[in-house]
C-alpha cells in the first residue's frame, strides 16, 4: 500500500482574498433566512461531482490532453456494469501512471466498499493524492471538480478521524477546508458540514444560527442530507419552535433529491414522520414542498461525470 501524501498545503489558513470572499459569502447568507434546529447526522453521500460552482460560473475550456485513457474507459464501463474487480484492476493501472481520475474513483470504491472491503485509510490515501494536485487555475473543469471533491472527502475524514489508521479527528483543519471549499465553490457538501460544525461548536465557535444558514444554503442546491437534517430540526424543535408541517416538507424534498439506495434512512424517517402526521399537516407540507421545488428544482442544475 502506498504512503499517504501530505495535505497540509491545502489546510493552512486561507489567503486574504479567500478570507474576504468568505466573509462576503457569509454576509449574503445572513439575509432573509429563517432559523431551524438540531437533528440526527447522516453520512456523506456516495455521488460524484457533488457540488456546483459558485458564481461566476466556471465556463472553462477543455485541455487538449486525453482526459479518459483506454484504461479509464474500460474501468468506468466495468464500474457502471457492477464488475468492480475488473474496474479496480484498470483503475489501478491508470493510477500507477499518475492519473488523478483513477485515484479519485479508487477513493470512492474503497470509501463505499464496492467490490472490496470498506477501507477508509486507503480511501483517504487516494483522495489525498488527488487533493494534493489541486490548482485553482486548472482550466479543465472536470479535473477541477475532481480536485475540489477530493478536498471535501479529505476534510470529511479529518472531521471524523479514521480509527486504527492513526488519523485523529481534527475539527479545526476540517473547518478551514470546508470554509475554503464552500466560499470559493459553493459546494453543498462543505456547506452541510459547516452547518453541523457551527451547530455543535466543532473547530469553530459554537454558532447555531450561522450553522443553520449554511444548511439552508446547501438545501437550496437540493442537498439531501441538509434537507433531512432540517426536517429533523423542525420536528424536534430544540432550537426553534416545533413545526411538524415544515419537518414533513423538508423530508418530502429530501426524498426528491436522492434515491433509496443512497440514503435509505431518509425514506425510513419520512415514513415514520408521515405515519404520525395529521392529514392537514401532510397536505400543507406537500404544498410547501411544491413551492420550494419550483424555485429550487432537484434537477435544475444537472451534473455529469
Amino acid at each position: 500500500m502506498f504512503a499517504t501524501p501530505t495535505f497540509s498545503a491545502l489546510v493552512k489558513a486561507a489567503s486574504r482574498p479567500v478570507r474576504n470572499a468568505a466573509f462576503a459569502f457569509l454576509a449574503v447568507l445572513l439575509l432573509g433566512l429563517s432559523p431551524v434546529a438540531h437533528a440526527q447526522e447522516a453520512e456523506e453521500g456516495t455521488g460524484f461531482f457533488s457540488y456546483l460552482p459558485a458564481a461566476p460560473k466556471l465556463n472553462l475550456p477543455n485541455l487538449d490532453i486525453p482526459f479518459w485513457t483506454d484504461d479509464l474507459k474500460k474501468a468506468k464501463k466495468a464500474y457502471n456494469n457492477g464488475n468492480y474487480e475488473r474496474a479496480i484492476r484498470f483503475f489501478r493501472r491508470a493510477s500507477e501512471d499518475g492519473n488523478i481520475v483513477a485515484d479519485w474513483y479508487l477513493g470512492h470504491i474503497y470509501r463505499t466498499g464496492r467490490g472490496v472491503p470498506r477501507d477508509d485509510a486507503t480511501a483517504f490515501s487516494y483522495y489525498s493524492r488527488v487533493a494534493d494536485t489541486y490548482d485553482p487555475d486548472e482550466r479543465d473543469q472536470n479535473r477541477l471538480r475532481i480536485m475540489v471533491d477530493a478536498q471535501l472527502r479529505v476534510a470529511d475524514y479529518y472531521r471524523v478521524g479514521i480509527a486504527g489508521a492513526g488519523i485523529k479527528a481534527n475539527y479545526k483543519v476540517a473547518a478551514r477546508s470546508y470554509l475554503k471549499i464552500a466560499s470559493t465553490y459553493g459546494h453543498p457538501g462543505a456547506q452541510y458540514s459547516l452547518g453541523l460544525m457551527n451547530i455543535k461548536g466543532q473547530g469553530v465557535k459554537k454558532n447555531p444560527q450561522q450553522g443553520l444558514k449554511w444548511l439552508i444554503a446547501a438545501a437550496r442546491k437540493r442537498h439531501a442530507l441538509s434537507e433531512a437534517y432540517l426536517g429533523d430540526l423542525y420536528w424536534d424543535g430544540k432550537l426553534v419552535q416545533r413545526d411538524r408541517t415544515r419537518a414533513l416538507m423538508w423530508y418530502i424534498l429530501a426524498q426528491q433529491s436522492t434515491k433509496p439506495s443512497e440514503y435509505p434512512s431518509i425514506f425510513d424517517r419520512y415514513n415514520e414522520l408521515n405515519s404520525v402526521a395529521k392529514e392537514d399537516e401532510r397536505l400543507e407540507a406537500e404544498a410547501r414542498a411544491r413551492v420550494w421545488a419550483d424555485q429550487y428544482p432537484a434537477n435544475g442544475n444537472p451534473m455529469s461525470d
